[in-house]
């Protein structure tokens, strides 16, 4: 399996109009939030993808609710226990250790709860936008990645894209990054 076709996101909150005040998402209404935040994921993961889900797809503790949404989102999903997940048809994990090339991750989605003995790069959501500083995108410190999908341009994110990140921001910031969105550096010399 290719690591560009491997994903990871959090924290949808699909068809909770009150995320949208919350968390200070740019849409109008619950509708409008649905539609972008389904076809970004659709544009982004193709059927033969995997994408790890780090919980909270909706807000309601419907089963039917949930599989409404699974419906409409292309990939194949793992998903990691949230908050307010519930499901008869779905097997949710506590977590789930990943290697990729010479990175050890823990996908988790509160990051409080990984493994105590754990020592390779945390990735997980459950903070959202609300608490940048204590969870900012990337904690180099705590060696930590924030996948809340407020902090992905409302998509997900693959593994490749987090390698990339995390091989050459660690030698460039010394501050945690705040936002997702980079541009690799150019560096010239004089």
């Amino acid at each position: 399996m290719c690591q560009s076709n491997i994903y990871v996101t959090a924290d949808l909150h699909l068809g909770y109009s009150n995320i949208i005040r919350c968390h200070n998402r740019p849409f109008m209404d619950v509708e409008e939030m649905n539609r972008v935040l389904l076809e970004k994921w659709n544009d982004t993961v193709c059927v033969d993808d995997f994408v790890y889900f780090l919980g909270d797809l909706s807000c309601v503790e419907n089963v039917k609710d949930i599989d409404y949404w699974l419906k409409r989102l292309s990939g194949n999903i793992v998903f990691i226990n949230g908050d307010q997940e519930s499901s008869k048809n779905i097997e949710f994990l506590d977590n789930v250790i990943v290697d990729v090339g010479d990175n050890h991750f823990c996908l988790v989605h509160n990051p409080e709860d990984a493994p105590e003995d754990f020592d390779g790069w945390i990735i997980h959501a459950h903070s959202q936008s609300h608490d940048l500083e204590k969870h900012p995108f990337i904690d180099r410190e705590r060696k930590t990645i924030n996948v809340s999908t407020e902090l992905t341009d409302y998509r997900p994110i693959s593994f490749a894209e987090l390698v990339e990140i995390i091989s050459w921001a660690d030698s460039i910031y010394s501050e945690p990054d705040y936002l997702a969105t980079y541009e690799v550096p150019v560096v010239t010399q004089d």
